[in-house]
């Protein structure tokens, strides 16, 4: 290996002291001296550097065990800002994330998808005027990511098919010709399923099943997205559950979102309403969570069955279960199955309504870590 130069070497020690403040949080001189083997002298420079670049910043003291009180020093979280834009059919939703990917603003526009430049100019002016609202200077913002309820080619610059946003020809260069940032396109579940990876750094093997008005998925492999073979992800949600069974908009029946996603339960104006029901034992709300259920668990072991890995579940329904909603779906599967598991496999995503915008961004926020 190369020896390392003067220069390159300072660059390094930079940015182990920028990663030790970033996961720890709070760090003194000495414990980042202590941590990485340094100098404190070459702490001191580093800190001074990190400083100048306005990447860290004196956040207080600790407290005394004696001596002088030691400096703490915090990352500054707002140093870069990305911003994700989830497009719906009807609306969409902005959001800006800080470098730890917490959520700074949010924002929903209604605004009805049209292929056409019209859209495309009304949906970056009103990225422009959501920075605007972060009085932040542009240089800080690292990019747009878009999440779509489409497929998209490989190399994410072409919509292949969007039948939930009707038929359409969009490119990346119908947003890049109009948003004044880098910008790239992805699917929504993976999005979702990045932002998920991201909060949950552990998650190694996991099926994302995202509950919301239009069932999604995706698959986590070695604590990595498995995009597939054409960058579809995998279509959970046109598995056929039931054979001949509802008419799907895929234009098949029986598929597996005809069955599982929140527009079972819920209309798309709030799910609060019927959780409140359910809660309280209204029939009527009972007997529809219980048939939704009973599906979602014959689903989930078929899928167990394959994969052999836990099921993440996320979304809008996902946000409003409890333990006990866990179990019970849970054991409907080990009944109905031989073979199902006796340890617990199925867990709750986060929750934010946000989870697929924030994933959106998240990308321009894990490349600034990488390069920083």
């Amino acid at each position: 290996m190369d020896k390392m130069t003067a220069s390159s070497m300072r660059n390094y020690n930079r940015k182990q002291v920028f990663n030790a403040i970033y996961h720890q949080r709070q760090l003194s001189r000495q414990q980042i001296a202590e941590m990485l083997h340094l100098s404190l002298p070459t702490v001191t420079q580093d800190l001074r550097c990190l400083e100048e670049a306005h990447l860290i910043e004196r956040n207080g003291f600790f407290q005394s065990t004696g001596g002088r009180k030691s400096v703490i020093y915090s990352c500054v979280s707002n140093t870069r800002v990305a911003i994700g834009v989830q497009i719906q059919k009807y609306y969409l939703r902005i959001v800006a994330v800080d470098i730890y990917g917490s959520i700074l603003r949010r924002e929903q526009v209604d605004l009805e998808y049209a292929h056409d430049p019209e859209y495309y100019r009304t949906v970056a002016q009103r990225i422009d005027q959501f920075v605007r609202s972060l009085n932040l200077s542009a240089k800080r913002i690292l990019g747009v990511g878009i999440a779509l309820m489409a497929l998209l080619s490989r190399d994410r610059q072409t919509v292949t098919k969007s039948v939930l946003l009707g038929e359409t020809s969009a490119t990346l260069a119908d947003f890049k010709e109009w948003i004044h940032y880098p910008c790239q396109l992805f699917h929504d579940s993976e999005a979702s399923a990045n932002a998920e990876l991201w909060l949950s750094p552990g998650i190694t093997d996991a099926l994302y099943l995202g509950l919301d008005h239009h069932l999604n998925g995706m698959l986590i492999v070695n604590g990595k997205l498995h995009v597939g073979k054409e960058y579809t992800g995998g279509l959970v949600e046109h598995m056929t559950l039931y054979p001949d069974g509802r008419p799907c908009y895929c234009g098949k029946k029986g598929c597996l979102t005809r069955y599982c996603s929140a527009g079972l339960l819920f209309d798309e104006q709030g799910s609060e309403p019927f959780f409140q029901r359910l809660r309280s034992g209204d029939p009527e709300a009972t007997k529809a969570w219980q048939s939704y259920t009973h599906d979602l668990a014959m689903a989930i072991g078929s899928m167990y069955a394959l994969l052999d890995c836990d099921i993440i579940l996320g979304g809008t329904v996902a946000r409003h279960m409890v333990d006990s909603d866990l179990r019970q779906l849970q054991q409907a599967v080990r009944s109905n199955s031989l073979y199902a598991p006796v340890s617990d496999f199925i867990s709750l995503g986060h929750s934010d309504v946000d989870i697929c915008a924030c994933g959106a961004a998240i990308p321009y926020i894990a490349e600034f870590l990488e390069n920083v």
